[in-house]
């Protein structure tokens, strides 16, 4: 066993003094340890005040950009709408006008009439001289250029009588009188 050693009462008072020493010492460390870890709080609570802020005059400059976009969109639809309808009013003035002076124009010449439309003239359709034997829309009347699909026929090994022959074949026949509408 070990033997206890035993102190002397002023050894005893210095050892109680430092200890009472390192007591006030660790409190003061905790103390300091609080005071920093609550300032540490308050700038990281000030930083996300300021973030916060700076995020929310964003959001005002942006909302405020965004008003005065749809402003100058707005201004220029009215102003595009406003033109339109000044062309329409110009438009339909100038319609107006026009049919004034028409309808004046005939009360000027009351006894001369108008000379009745003349007939519409239909050109005569140019005879078919070839014809594509698959595709009836390709067709030649053997008159100008030659169309590239012949070309093409040619080359692929067909012949000029054989499209003469499809035309033949192919033409639209004549519908005789008596089954014409009347």
């Amino acid at each position: 066993m070990t033997e206890l050693k035993s102190y002397d009462l002023p050894e005893l008072e210095a050892l109680a003094e430092q200890i009472k020493a390192e007591i006030v010492k660790r409190e003061q460390e905790e103390q300091e340890r609080a005071r920093q870890a609550a300032e540490a709080e308050a700038e990281a609570e000030a930083a996300r005040q300021a973030q916060a802020a700076a995020e929310a005059a964003e959001r005002a400059a942006a909302e405020k950009a965004a008003e005065a976009s749809r402003e100058i969109a707005e201004k220029k639809e009215a102003a595009k709408k406003e033109t339109a309808r000044k062309a329409a009013e110009k438009k339909a003035a100038a319609e107006a006008a026009k049919e004034a002076a028409r309808e004046a124009a005939q009360a000027a010449k009351p006894d001369a009439a108008a000379p009745p439309p003349a007939p519409a003239v239909q050109p005569e359709a140019p005879h078919i001289r070839y014809m594509h034997p698959s595709n009836r829309a390709l067709t030649w009347s053997g008159e100008g250029t030659m169309p590239d699909w012949i070309n093409a026929w040619l080359v692929t090994g067909g012949t000029l009588y054989a499209l003469e022959i499809a035309a033949e074949k192919l033409a639209p026949k004549p519908i005789p009188e008596s089954f014409k509408l009347r």
